[in-house]
């Protein structure tokens, strides 16, 4: 399975303001994003239920970036959490973790004592601020660079802008 993707990076400010991959399977989307939010990079795995059957799919998100954790509904009055169990498929669960590996591995790095420094310094070299997360070095040249937020979404593949003109998907980006 090869996910969609969405990445906006603002070179003055947040860096990262948007990392998501997602995928369809039925009527349902699945995904993980991370983004910048008040000085913080907060993650979560997503499902939008029923986006492609329902007039207002219902919006669920993990409330941390841990599939197998809490999740919570998205609703017009807020956030609520669920009961346990997670409103994922199981299979969906760990094709989730699985791609979010893969998603994080091949477009994000982290400064932390882990992260290769190289990378970080080639990020330097190249006039990028080191936040976190960031950029691989390797994909800044596949970002957009024409606007104040550069980005990449692969053509010939679902956009993100289509997702978000639903109510709920919007509030992820939110």
């Amino acid at each position: 399975m090869e996910p969609s993707v969405h990445i906006a990076y603002a070179l003055r400010g947040a860096g990262v303001l948007c990392a998501m991959f997602w995928f369809e399977q039925g009527n349902d989307v699945f995904g993980w994003f991370t983004g910048a939010k008040a000085h913080e990079h907060p993650a979560a795995f997503f499902m939008l239920g029923g986006y492609h059957s329902a007039p207002n799919p219902t919006c669920y998100r993990s409330a941390e970036s841990d599939v197998y954790s809490g999740w919570l509904v998205m609703s017009q009055s807020g956030e609520h959490p669920i009961d346990p169990p997670s409103p994922l498929p199981n299979a969906v669960g760990h094709e989730l973790e699985r791609l979010q590996d893969a998603f994080v591995k091949e477009w994000l790095i982290y400064d932390d004592p882990a992260a290769d420094r190289s990378e970080i310094e080639r990020l330097r070299d190249i006039g990028l601020p080191v936040l976190d997360p960031n950029i691989r070095p390797s994909k800044v040249t596949k970002l957009h660079t024409d606007a104040a937020v550069w980005t990449y979404t692969p053509k010939g593949r679902p956009q993100w802008r289509a997702l978000s003109g639903r109510p709920l998907a919007a509030r992820l980006s939110a």
